[in-house]
């Protein structure tokens, strides 16, 4: 999830959106893998091997696009740094899943619209949203209905650390 500055700006935005069009407000963020089917103590356990001895990264938002799914509707692409690829493989790996080719994203909009609508708010609110923002936690949200996700737990980027003694 992006933090600060950066947050807000998304946030405003999926809400102003989600009100004009009669969508599900969510919380602006970059999915790694998703829909793991494990008991939550498991996905928690597994979590906390993802995060350790991971470093803290920048991620870089880009131009908005849309796509016909309802979870792409409209979304900001998010460069494909060898960061951002490392932490969802290490996901993959640590969850055992195969899943199809990864396409970082921020959703902007949930929902089945059409390509004009689409286009109509690109329009609006302009094509390019580029900025940048570090990653500095992995948060666990369990799913379901968009409005009834929350967030499990946070757990931060960090690491390991060593000390040189004699």
């Amino acid at each position: 999830m992006p933090t600060g500055e950066e947050y807000k700006r998304f946030a405003d935005l999926i809400g102003k959106l989600a009100r004009d069009y009669k969508a599900p407000i969510f919380q602006p963020h970059i999915t790694s893998l998703g829909g793991i089917m494990l008991p939550e103590a498991e996905i928690v356990k597994r979590t906390k091997q993802l995060v350790l001895n991971q470093k803290p990264f920048t991620v870089n938002m880009g131009e908005i696009d849309y796509e016909n799914y309802y979870f792409r509707t409209l979304f900001v692409r998010v460069d494909k740094t060898e960061s951002l690829l490392a932490l969802h493989n290490r996901s993959k790996e640590i969850f055992r899943m195969d899943i199809p080719p990864y396409m970082p994203h921020l959703s902007l909009l949930y929902g089945t619209f059409p390509v004009e609508t689409k286009e109509k708010i690109i329009k609006e609110i302009g094509k390019d949203l580029s900025c940048q923002f570090e990653i500095n936690s992995v948060h666990l949200v369990k799913g379901g209905a968009v409005e009834d996700w929350h967030i499990v737990g946070k757990f931060q980027l960090k690491p390991r650390m060593f000390n040189v003694i004699s």
